[in-house]
């Protein structure tokens, strides 16, 4: 197969973040005895050195636990809200101490993550979708993150408050600055990285021209069927850094599209720059998957083959080689048959008519 899932992706502690602490623990028991005066100056020596020693593990111990992992918690304060609708808000949240790694770097599109926050007051986690965006200072505006720049290690979320969603509902309350935990990051899907892949350019996020560019690998297609808050996933893939290579063919229900807030523009402009084949149903609207299903079966095709060793070609629309599901239950169990626990289940719904099957489709959690 040529994907796989990657849920128990485990970020391991250096060899030497162990010997610090353990030369922290010693320097914190040592005690210092008399010496004869003859060696005064060499016990001088001794002590200054485990002093430097001692201070550079404390150091080493504060800042421990300041890069993201799943192995601990990492303080975040809540550095922006921005209420889109009565259900809707962005939340950027910025680490304590800055962070040096660059996630966005490091994953590309070549990763779906998600990371945890943890409600301290009745000790559940849940899982949310960041996006490589900052706000601007007035907060009026995001703007997506240049190559190598990590924001400090930022995360934007984009959260919608359900009346039994503990974890959204206590966050919106909270006011800037508070402090929350945050672990991470946890891959939920793994994408191939293909031969001599190109890293795509992104320049029209900041208003720019794209270069134009010519894959040296053919770059495979998918389509993603979306609703609420599951648009993330799209747009995680469309602007983070080294970006999604083939193109999104996306399927996206809500409510009304006023609900995306500003990433409706982001999302809009990559459908511009033909980045993705955009499709919204609005119930607002009347618009809907399954009232309109004979409208959207037209849209859906079966799964393509491909062939990496293909010689690249532009194609007016996306030839998806795999689906993947984000929503609620009830509209993945629609769209591709219900997931059974942490299994997938089989695929049925709509992608089961049009032959898609369990090697082809993810349905995300």
């Amino acid at each position: 197969m040529l994907w796989k899932s990657n849920g128990s992706f485990v970020i391991q502690r250096t060899i030497s973040s162990m010997l610090w602490k353990r030369f922290y623990n010693s320097c914190s028991k040592a005690n210092v005895q008399r010496r004869a005066p003859g060696r005064l100056p060499l016990v001088l020596c001794g002590v200054t050195a485990l002093g430097a020693g001692c201070a550079a593990a404390e150091y080493h111990r504060r800042n421990y636990h300041a890069e993201l992992s799943q192995e601990y918690f990492t303080k975040y304060k809540i550095s922006y809200r921005k209420d889109i609708d009565i259900d809707h808000y962005l939340l950027e949240l910025t680490p304590l101490k800055q962070q040096r790694n660059n996630i966005w770097a490091l994953f590309g599109a070549r990763n779906l993550w998600a990371v945890e926050i943890k409600q301290p007051e009745i000790m559940v986690v849940r899982q949310y979708t960041p996006l490589p965006l900052v706000a601007d200072e007035d907060g009026e505006q995001l703007r997506a993150l240049r190559d190598g720049d990590n924001g400090g290690g930022k995360l934007m979320l984009y959260i919608k408050e359900y009346g039994s969603g503990e974890v959204a509902r206590w966050l919106r309350k909270l006011p800037k600055g508070h402090i929350v935990e945050v672990r991470g990051p946890y891959p939920e899907f793994e994408f191939p990285e293909l031969d001599a892949d190109t890293k795509r350019d992104r320049e029209f996020l900041w208003g720019g021209e794209p270069a134009a560019q010519l894959p040296r690998a053919r770059p495979f297609d998918i389509a993603l069927f979306a609703a609420g808050t599951g648009i993330v996933t799209a747009l995680q893939l469309l602007t983070t850094e080294d970006p999604f290579k083939g193109k999104i063919q996306l399927f996206y229900s809500c409510k009304s599209w006023g609900q995306l807030g500003p990433l409706g523009d982001l999302l809009r402009r990559c459908a511009q720059h033909d980045r993705v084949d955009l499709h919204v149903f609005e119930s607002e609207k009347g618009e809907s998957l399954r009232l309109g299903l004979s409208k959207i079966s037209d849209l859906v095709s079966g799964p393509f083959p491909f062939s990496e060793n293909a010689p690249f070609e532009q194609r007016p629309k996306a030839e998806p080689v795999l689906s993947l599901v984000c929503g609620p239950d009830d509209y993945i169990a629609f769209i591709a048959g219900p997931r059974h626990g942490l299994s997938q289940g089989p695929v049925t719904g709509l992608l089961g008519t049009k032959g898609w099957d369990n090697s082809n489709v993810y349905k995300l959690s």
